[in-house]
């Protein structure tokens, strides 16, 4: 039976000891913006999206999935299936930090924790990877460690209807820049349109696909993974 998690605050605190490059960090969302955008230090790796999973939006992504409308088509992009309830704030993370590039400044280390647990779901389906996660003491221990700190009591009632997903950048089977929606509770990746700016163009997908679809219902939050900012 798979483990049950504590629910994570919207904090990746836990990324750092395992393996977040030092050129990078998390930082907060406030806006849509346009010009509040633009503030946020280049480059954009991925955007994490806290939304509420109920109502009007809850039963739009019901029927996305079941009509398997924009279903990603391509390879290169790092995914894995969420067995672990609770858990959708790690599997969020891991889906940021897990397509960062292979090389270069922005890349995992080579000896990090979380590059060598990529390296080892490569050859893995996406079960297969779910199954090795839950397996894995250091990533459990780190999720568990952040929980504790950033909540004054651990909540007796472990069910939430809030959701974590990732968005990254990733070169479909076309040769083209897209705009990859990743959720471990859906069947797999979802193609969200073109990129040609990476944060302004999942700003307009957040907007279309979830705050519009939401109806008044504010409970969203949004962090980026981006260039570390200047003192």
């Amino acid at each position: 039976m798979p483990s049950k998690w504590v629910p994570l605050e919207a904090s990746p605190e836990w990324s750092k000891p395992l393996g977040l490059p030092s050129t990078l960090a998390f930082q907060d969302l406030f806006s849509l913006d346009p010009e509040f955008l633009t503030f946020i230090p280049k480059p954009h790796r991925a955007v994490l999206l806290l939304f509420p999973s109920r109502g009007e939006l809850h039963d739009a992504r019901e029927k996305e999935e079941k009509d398997r409308e924009g279903v990603w088509k391509g390879d290169g992009v790092w995914w894995i299936k969420q067995t672990i309830p609770n858990a959708c704030g790690s599997i969020g993370l891991l889906h940021a930090l897990l397509n960062l590039p292979e090389r270069g400044p922005d890349a995992l280390g080579p000896d990090s924790q979380l590059n060598k647990f990529k390296a080892s779901t490569i050859p893995l389906a996406p079960l297969e990877r779910a199954k090795l996660l839950d397996e894995t003491d250091f990533f459990e221990a780190a999720h568990t460690a952040a929980a504790h700190a950033g909540q004054s009591a651990i909540p007796t009632d472990l069910d939430v209807d809030t959701h974590f997903i990732a968005f990254v950048e990733a070169v479909n089977e076309k040769g083209e820049k897209r705009i990859v929606e990743l959720d471990g509770g859906r069947e797999g990746p979802f193609d969200r349109g073109t990129s040609n700016s990476f944060l302004e163009d999942v700003a307009k997908v957040v907007q279309e696909k979830y705050i519009d679809r939401a109806v008044g219902d504010i409970n969203f939050n949004m962090i980026v993974l981006a260039g570390e900012p200047e003192d």
